[in-house]
């Protein structure tokens, strides 16, 4: 029995679609280039994926299994992934984060000095070395000579030398006396002359009702310049008792190293004639 007509046509146009359908060439329908069809690879294709990964695990169970059974190489790799951590780890994540070396210990230095200026710590050791120096003045431990004086220096010797004392009232003074002292040597013009005024003029910042007394000022500079001169005596006696001892003792060591060879010259004299005696 016939297909019927109708049956046929639909089977007609499926295979002049099926046949006549054409592959999308893309770009190249616009370029005078031809399409080449793709050439075919032995083994490869869309069953060889697995092939490729079941090759990928027993080479990768190979390697495990030799790296399991050989130590050195496990060792090595340890090291180098621990190598490799530290790395990591040292390494600095903020640049501006790094510091110079010595910068830490100079900062604890500057805190260290810091406080003892605010605890008065220096200030304190400073005044305990001025004390000590004071005491060896005093005791005289310290070389008096010209070139190494340089403690005990009298800075009123030359003002004092030529003053005399005057009362504190400057107008009883010009009256009995008719000049100021500062005039005496006559070398000074007559700016000089307000030294005498200056004395009794207030005293401080804003201390008005507070004028220095000069009798006063010269009697303490009097009592310190006693004071310097008798701790200068001091000094020279202790230092002329120090002398005397040294030449006592160099005196006493000459007298002992002369008797000494005095003796050795007798004791060889005494063998020589005993040996001129025996030779006889």
């Amino acid at each position: 029995m016939a297909a019927p007509p109708r049956e046929e046509e639909e089977k007609t146009r499926e295979k002049a679609r099926g046949g006549g359908r054409v592959e999308s060439l893309g770009w190249l329908t616009e370029s005078t280039l031809m399409p080449k069809k793709h050439k075919a690879i032995e083994g490869v294709g869309a069953s060889s994926i697995v092939e490729l990964k079941a090759q990928l695990y027993r080479t990768q169970e190979e390697a495990r299994k030799a790296k399991d059974s050989d130590p050195s190489s496990s060792s090595a790799a340890s090291a180098a992934d621990a190598f490799r951590a530290r790395k990591r780890s040292a390494a600095p994540t903020d640049v501006f984060s790094q510091k110079n070396s010595g910068v830490e210990k100079r900062a604890n230095k500057d805190k260290l000095e810091m406080k003892a200026v605010r605890d008065g710590s220096v200030s304190y050791a400073a005044l305990e070395k001025k004390a000590a120096l004071y005491e060896k003045l005093t005791r005289g431990e310290l070389p008096d000579e010209e070139e190494n004086e340089k403690y005990c220096v009298d800075f009123f010797q030359k003002s004092m030398e030529h003053d005399q004392p005057q009362s504190s009232d400057p107008q009883h003074n010009d009256n009995d006396h008719g000049v100021d002292l500062h005039l005496r040597d006559g070398d000074r013009d007559g700016d000089d002359a307000t030294d005498a005024l200056q004395s009794s003029r207030p005293f401080g910042l804003g201390r008005t009702g507070f004028t220095m007394d000069r009798d006063e000022h010269k009697r303490f500079v009097r009592e310190v310049h006693e004071e310097v001169n008798q701790a200068r005596e001091k000094t020279s006696t202790l230092k002329m008792r120090r002398q005397e001892q040294e030449a006592a003792r160099r005196e006493k060591l000459r007298q002992a190293y002369l008797k000494k060879q005095l003796d050795k010259l007798l004791s060889s004299k005494q063998a020589a004639a005993t040996e001129t005696e025996s030779g006889t």
